[in-house]
């Protein structure tokens, strides 16, 4: 959907849930974009969004279980397995 076909209300942003574990908790909201919405993401620890289209999806649903490890480990430790601050290197 283009950013000229929204009805009215379409266009704010609409929580969708809130996902929390013991470390960290993140808010899930449909954001509208100029081409189509979107998969917004909200660590409410660091303030960081994302903004994810249904080709990032896809691609994530693929990931394996040690995949998505390795992900979670380089973001907060890097890729020389030293922590990083606020999951940087």
């Amino acid at each position: 959907m283009s950013g000229l076909a929204w009805a009215d209300g379409e266009r704010e942003e609409e929580v969708l849930c809130r996902i929390v574990c013991e470390s960290s908790a993140v808010t899930v909201l449909a954001a509208p974009t100029g081409n189509g919405r979107r998969l917004k993401l909200v660590s409410e620890r660091s303030g960081a969004t994302v903004l994810l289209d249904a080709t990032v999806l896809d691609a994530l649903c693929h990931l394996t279980p040690a995949d998505a490890v390795e992900l979670v480990r380089r973001r907060t430790e890097g890729d020389d397995g030293a922590p990083t601050e606020r999951g940087r290197p």
